[in-house]
């Protein structure tokens, strides 16, 4: 590549081209001979990353220690200590994984996926290590400076070319990908990075086009919306019913994955093109034993033998009892009761207080098994307001398709009812990890 001057135009990727200039030039601010300097950049920003990374503490709890080291002029681990940010023994082990670091044993990435690993199987840093090196399976594909993901994100101004420059540089340095670096750099938030990721997926199996996932992207990046309901609204995301549960799904509604796990997963599944459950394998996040078990829950949700929301619950019960899938969910759901069939949309809106029982009656048939019909009577009788009905079909679409139970769908349109809260933020407060795509199967 020369230094000439750029043609403002896309190229084959849709990158325009003065951005992707203006970005190699960035890149090549960095010394000549980079690795040493970068290498002994990245040994002092080790410890952060690895708290972060291995979900140990949050951000806003990693700021205050961070202010706190350098207000007292104290080490960071000292600072975590005072405030009690992190256990002794976590601590130990990370200390452990830096050190592994700074001697050039393991990588950023690497450590940290041996500090989750450790963490979850009672196991030191070096047989994480271990057991890591065995499960991974190399592949071909090269951090490049650009990729379809970061295309579209610099396509919607959602980062600068100097932002994705900063990341592709640590992305190489610590072997991480470069949508998480993003997030943990503050560039982006991690909602419109999953957004992202979404989008980008839906792209790649053709089920809506880039343009589609550029206007999406947008509307997100407006309203903080979901990427379903922002293509739902467009008239461009359909999800069939009766789908089951994917592997991540299950892991994450089980609580084995943190949001940012989650996004790093996705990634890893777009560049790389890896199988989820390999991806989960070589993060450190489950073990082969617990991803099997997750294999055969998801069988049984495929068959109907149990609910995905049962799954979750009888896989978490599989990892800190030590009991085998089937006596898991012999012992949760004895005959197996997997939904009760008396539950209709009907009981959703008056269990949860949004209507009563007489303000129904006079508007439309208590047995109506359509959600979407006995909504459209009662926005006609304007009984309900569009938002709220809204709220409510998604929320009878988690529970009509087995990802909460009913009295969880009382629950959570209860509270989005008495706390002017959106299904979002209800489900984000309550702790309860459900697929998005699965809010938008109205019938």
């Amino acid at each position: 590549m020369t230094d000439s001057s750029y043609p403002a135009k896309s190229d084959k990727t849709g990158l325009d081209q003065t951005r992707l200039q203006n970005l190699t030039q960035l890149l090549r601010q960095t010394p000549e001979r980079p690795g040493f300097m970068i290498e002994k950049q990245a040994t002092a920003d080790a410890l952060p990353t690895l708290l972060l990374g291995a979900s140990i503490v949050s951000q806003a709890k990693l700021d205050e220690a961070m202010q706190t080291a350098r207000s007292l002029n104290v080490p960071l681990p000292r600072a975590i200590a005072m405030l009690n940010a992190v256990g002794e023994a976590a601590m130990k082990t990370v200390l452990e994984a830096e050190e592994q670091v700074r001697s050039g044993k393991a990588t950023v990435d690497l450590a940290v996926k041996a500090l989750r690993l450790a963490r979850q199987n009672n196991m030191n840093i070096e047989d994480a290590i271990g057991v890591l090196n065995s499960v991974h399976k190399k592949t071909q594909t090269v951090q490049s400076i650009t990729s379809p993901l970061t295309d579209l994100l610099l396509s919607t101004e959602l980062i600068t070319s100097e932002q994705l420059g900063r990341a592709v540089i640590k992305a190489k340095d610590t072997g991480m990908q470069m949508g998480r670096i993003l997030v943990l750099n503050r560039d982006l938030s991690g909602w419109i990075m999953n957004a992202a990721l979404t989008a980008q997926l839906l792209v790649r199996d053709n089920r809506i086009t880039k343009e589609q996932a550029t206007q999406a992207l947008l509307t997100v990046g407006r309203r903080r919306v979901s990427i379903e309901q922002a293509l739902f609204e467009l008239n461009l995301y359909i999800e069939k019913s009766g789908q089951t549960v994917r592997i991540g799904e299950l892991v994450l509604m089980a609580g084995f994955l943190s949001e940012g796990d989650m996004l790093e997963c996705l990634e890893i599944e777009l560049v790389k093109e890896k199988q989820f459950g390999q991806i989960l394998l070589e993060q450190g996040l489950v073990t082969q034993d617990l991803l099997e078990a997750a294999i055969v829950l998801q069988d049984m949700v495929a068959n109907s033998t149990v609910k995905a929301f049962q799954a979750a619950e009888a896989l978490r019960q599989v990892k800190y009892r030590g009991i085998s899938v089937y006596q898991a969910v012999a012992e949760l759901y004895p005959g197996t009761q997997a939904m009760n069939k008396d539950f209709g949309p009907a009981n959703l809106l008056t269990d949860s207080g949004l209507i009563s029982q007489d303000e129904l009656v006079k508007v439309c048939d208590q047995t109506e098994k359509s959600a979407i019909k006995m909504g459209k009577k009662l926005l006609v009788a304007k009984a309900l307001s569009e938002s709220m009905l809204y709220t409510a079909l998604r929320t009878f679409s988690l529970y009509s398709q087995g990802f909460i139970s009913s009295e969880q769908a009382v629950t959570a349109l209860k509270k989005c009812k008495n706390e002017s809260l959106t299904l979002d933020e209800t489900l984000s407060k309550l702790g309860w990890n459900v697929p998005a795509r699965m809010q938008w199967i109205w019938s």
